[in-house]
């Protein structure tokens, strides 16, 4: 027969898996109330949100109501200066645009024109090649 080994406290280990999803459970309700906590706190700051942009954008109307013939002015003084540059760019443009093609005219009629020759480079004499240089005499010894 096959020697089977009995646990001598096999309710040992059954008290440990009972403690560890006790424990596990405990985590997961704190995240989760965590989890809502954060929620709620983002819900209360975007309500909070809404309720400024409401009181900004009463104060932008009561300003425009306020102080609407300056806009307006403004508004025409910015309409006229956009014509006017429209006008400018437009007068730029066709000034580049002739100037662009009377470079491109002048270029093409240089060009149909034969070039003048180079000028002859300057002679230059032969170099003169440098003599070499003897080499010295060892000292003869006495016999």
């Amino acid at each position: 027969m096959a020697d089977s080994t009995i646990d001598p406290f096999p309710l040992d280990r059954l008290e440990l898996l009972e403690t560890a999803v006790a424990r596990l459970r405990y985590v997961s309700i704190a995240v989760m109330v965590i989890l809502i906590a954060g929620f709620v706190f983002l819900g209360i700051q975007l309500g909070r949100l809404s309720s400024h942009m409401d009181q900004l954008a009463a104060k932008v109307d009561g300003l425009d109501v306020a102080l609407g013939v300056k806009f307006d002015a403004a508004n025409a003084k910015i309409d006229t200066v956009s014509q006017q540059l429209a006008v400018e760019l437009k007068t730029m443009g066709t000034e580049i645009a002739a100037r662009t093609s009377a470079v491109a005219k002048s270029i093409a009629g240089a060009s149909s024109v034969a070039p003048a020759p180079p000028p002859p480079a300057p002679a230059q004499p032969a170099p003169t090649p440098v003599p070499k240089p003897v080499p010295a005499q060892p000292p003869r010894s006495r016999p």
